[in-house]
């Protein structure tokens, strides 16, 4: 487990980053997917939302929970190159998406190589939720993000578009 010090930005109170293990990743995916098809989904559903679709490879139906945000008529979601789910939407594919407890059927797509459109993304999502940040392998001093750190992530982030159909 690393434990990353932050500054939030718009408290500029410290709080700490815990990113957990990748192995832990399993078991918390399927916690948070219960609990977004549960009565209790609005402890985290108005950021969290999970993408249920069918494996290029595999062929098994896999549902995977994300950050989220709105972005006019659509969601966006930040991940990282790797992350295994996301070469599923190189070719805008179809999947189902649990969003504040409903399922919507919706058009996602990954978008990789344009750190024009991920910089100022990530800039919000992480100013929404610093300890993300973390995960990508960016530190926050002072409440600005390491620069260094920044422009690294930003040239290996995937952007993935979601549009409802």
């Amino acid at each position: 487990m690393v434990v990353i010090p932050l500054v939030d930005a718009a408290t500029m109170r410290v709080c700490i980053a815990v990113k957990i293990p990748h192995r832990l990743f399993v078991l918390i995916n399927q916690i948070l997917v219960l609990l977004l098809r549960s009565p209790l989904h609005s402890v985290c559903s108005k950021s969290i939302l999970a993408i249920r679709y069918t494996g290029i490879k595999s062929g098994r139906v896999l549902t995977v929970p994300a950050r989220y945000l709105r972005e006019d008529e659509r969601l966006v979601v930040l991940t990282s190159r790797q992350t295994k789910w996301w070469p599923n939407f190189m070719h805008n594919a179809g999947a189902d998406v649990l969003l504040v407890g409903r399922w919507v059927a919706c058009e996602v797509q990954a978008t990789v190589d344009r750190p024009d459109l991920v910089d100022p993304l990530m800039r919000e999502m992480w100013a929404r939720h610093p300890a993300d940040a973390a995960y990508m392998e960016v530190k926050i001093h002072g409440g600005e993000f390491d620069a260094e750190d920044f422009a690294k992530a930003r040239e290996t982030a995937v952007l993935i578009t979601i549009t409802p159909v």
